[in-house]
């Protein structure tokens, strides 16, 4: 980016799915270009906690197809191995980037503790996914299902240009880094409000020496944000007022269902 922020801060929420990976890539590759503080999050789901005693609840095994009831030493274990194998995952990162780093463990629910310390980071980089029936489906370690930063292009919301600017920015800094498409995703109610859009975020993406093409977004809502996902085989999303967006309605399911690490910018 044009200027290293002052004592900048990147924080990645993590997890064992492989969309934790790539959003890992991605945050480090923006620590790097801020000399930045990398800062992982490890939350421990409280929601599965709940689970715990319901008649219903298993845990089962992978090899043996067996299941067993969940039992509260168990997910402390599992989530004590979890930990620690992410911190190790940040702290190779962090340590082949010459980067600063952090690591915290919280228990609670990924868009609450996020949103929580949102205010102390420049960025939030997001791999983790939420709810019971998607944290089942991690366990299955379904390798290569989700795209690498780098494999698919970078897409960015624009809005206008004050409220997307450093989304903008941070976008064209993650393309430029990984060798990835940057793609404009712009809402407009018209033919001619989308053109003038697109023209004024071609405009935007002059003052940092990149280029990209324009995407038009059926509407400004999660669903349409995961659409545009899959059908552009996204690497990373990039979206601009975190604060807005981790308070609204709705959005622990784009957090779910989309197939790639978002990207939060103030």
């Amino acid at each position: 980016m044009n200027e290293p922020l002052a004592r900048a801060r990147v924080l990645v929420a993590l997890d064992e799915s492989p969309r934790s990976a790539a959003a890992l890539t991605a945050a480090a590759s923006l620590a790097a270009e801020l000399g930045a503080e990398l800062a992982g999050l490890f939350v421990e789901d409280v929601d599965l906690q709940h689970l715990i005693g319901l008649p219903f609840a298993r845990e089962f095994s992978l090899l043996s197809g067996a299941g067993r009831p969940l039992s509260q030493g168990e997910m402390e274990r599992t989530w004590r191995r979890e930990a620690e194998h992410m911190q190790r995952q940040l702290a190779e990162t962090a340590g082949q980037l010459r980067l600063r780093w952090s690591f915290r463990v919280t228990r609670g629910r990924v868009s609450a503790e996020v949103s929580t310390q949102a205010q102390a980071f420049d960025l939030i980089v997001l791999g983790k996914r939420t709810g019971i029936s998607v944290m089942a489906l991690t366990r299955t370690s379904r390798a290569g299902v989700y795209p690498q930063v780098g494999a698919g292009a970078v897409l960015v919301l624009f809005e206008d240009r004050s409220t997307s600017s450093r989304s903008l920015e941070t976008g064209a800094t993650l393309a430029r880094r990984n060798g990835a498409e940057l793609v404009l995703l712009i809402h407009a109610g018209s033919e001619d409000a989308y053109r003038a859009a697109c023209a004024e975020a071609h405009a935007a993406l002059d003052v940092y020496g990149a280029s990209g093409r324009c995407a038009r977004l059926g509407a400004l809502d999660g669903a349409s944000l995961v659409r545009a996902a899959r059908r552009e085989g996204a690497g990373c999303l990039v979206l601009a007022k975190q604060e807005r967006l981790m308070t609204q309605a709705g959005f622990e399911r784009v957090l779910d269902e989309i197939e790639c690490p978002i990207v939060l910018t103030h």
